[in-house]
């Protein structure tokens, strides 16, 4: 009987499909092309205050900043990069890279997202609709 209860308290899944409102938030991508630039052409449509962290930018980058559609930081990775963002996409392939970002969210309080791996990210994307 006890067991019957416990099974029947516990939630059936662990995600709960929600939309988020990011107009306000500071959203950072962290990553090259080509995967920055799809996540920051569906991202410039989700709000005002979108900022890509990358060493070398694509010339579609280059022209979404000076379109006005996104802030590039044309820089390597570094921590202070991340001051003041509420939302992070990672997006690099780098293992180290996902580790740092992942560790300094969770201290700073960031929601982050990484691409393809949804051990370190405290939220799901249905990748689909980043579809060119």
């Amino acid at each position: 009987m006890d067991r019957d209860k416990e099974k029947k308290s516990q939630a059936p899944c662990r995600l709960l499909p929600v939309l988020i409102n990011l107009s306000d938030k500071h959203v950072c991508v962290i990553g090259g092309a080509p995967e920055a630039e799809r996540y920051a052409r569906f991202l410039a449509a989700c709000t005002r205050h979108l900022s890509v962290l990358c060493e070398e930018a694509s010339e579609e980058l280059q022209a979404m900043a000076g379109g006005g559609r996104l802030s590039l930081l044309k820089q390597s990775y570094s921590r202070e990069a991340l001051y003041g963002m509420d939302v992070v996409f990672c997006v690099s392939g780098s293992e180290a890279l996902i580790r740092d970002v992942s560790a300094i969210c969770r201290t700073m309080g960031i929601t982050l997202y990484t691409a393809g791996r949804p051990d370190k990210s405290d939220f799901m994307l249905d990748t689909d609709l980043l579809t060119d």
